[in-house]
């Protein structure tokens, strides 16, 4: 049996694998489709393109950060056409806003008495940094013990080093994926929304209506019941069904490469459909 895995993060955001060794792991663990879905940057997608594989489809991608209200999540755009030069300075602005806050966040580290520069932290990140980046550079000069510490005391929201960032609106990431990156737009990790589930109902039944495609049901921090639960709203939705581990590498335990907790597995058929459909949209 075919395994895919659609949600995956590269040395380019906050992953500890590059796009190459990614794709090198999918053939050792023989995980047929992976995704590269680097947070607010496709700058890991040309090497992830160049990657030689006799058995694995690689799917380009990106996940966007978006701003609903009171409260943000992530949208992830697959299958995108990231040479649109539209599509490139809509992600590169979110890359710029990503820079700014970093910016802010050791500003303040240094006013409260943590000695870290801009140059320390280029030399931990090869990509886009971000605040596991920060957290680790404060590890290593040994501020703290472990980076959960980190980000109780400075980096979580409402932290003294917390700054937020600037988010698309939902309206927005939809265009962005699927008018300007010809892609498909995904809800992800939709279990994690702080709300009850009649609210996510409703906050999935609006993303319906604005266009988004389908829902990231299978996720290595659904339970069961919560993996059954989105994949029949899913349905009654006509909402097309995804699904990744999140993969970081080294900085999330307990996930590895088409392999997330609680035994999750996806099998390639899941793949079959969005790439059926998606393929399907390109001829109309």
């Amino acid at each position: 049996m075919n395994f895919i895995d659609l949600h995956i993060h590269s040395t380019y955001s906050d992953g500890t694998f590059s796009p190459a060794e990614i794709v090198k792991i999918a053939e050792e663990k023989q995980i047929k489709v992976v995704a590269i879905t680097d947070h607010d940057t496709i700058n890991g997608l040309e090497e992830f393109e160049k990657v030689k594989s006799n058995y694995v489809e690689k799917v380009p991608g990106v996940e966007i950060s978006v701003q609903m209200k009171d409260f943000n999540f992530h949208m992830v755009g697959l299958f995108i056409n990231w040479h649109n030069k539209e599509f490139q300075e809509k992600i590169n602005y979110l890359k710029k806003a990503r820079a700014n806050r970093n910016v802010k966040i050791l500003s303040k580290l240094n006013e409260l008495g943590y000695k870290v520069t801009m140059e320390e932290l280029e030399k931990i990140a090869d990509g886009e940094i971000g605040r596991p980046h920060i957290s680790q550079l404060l590890l290593q000069k040994g501020y703290f013990k472990d980076k959960q510490e980190v980000f109780n005391k400075l980096l979580k929201k409402g932290a003294p080093a917390y700054f937020d960032k600037f988010r698309f609106s939902p309206e927005e990431a939809v265009n962005i994926i699927k008018n300007l990156g010809n892609g498909l737009a995904i809800l992800a990790h939709p279990g994690l929304l702080p709300f009850k589930r009649a609210e996510k109902i409703q906050i999935i039944e609006y993303l319906k209506e604005i266009g988004i495609d389908g829902i990231e049901v299978y996720y290595s921090e659904h339970s069961k019941d919560e993996t059954e639960f989105l994949k029949q709203l899913a349905i009654k939705n006509n909402l097309l069904i995804s699904g990744g581990t999140d993969f970081h590498g080294k900085n999330k335990i307990g996930i590895e490469l088409g392999y997330g907790r609680g035994n999750l597995k996806i099998d390639y058929s899941i793949y079959e459909r969005l790439k059926e459909y998606w393929e399907e949209r390109r001829k109309k």
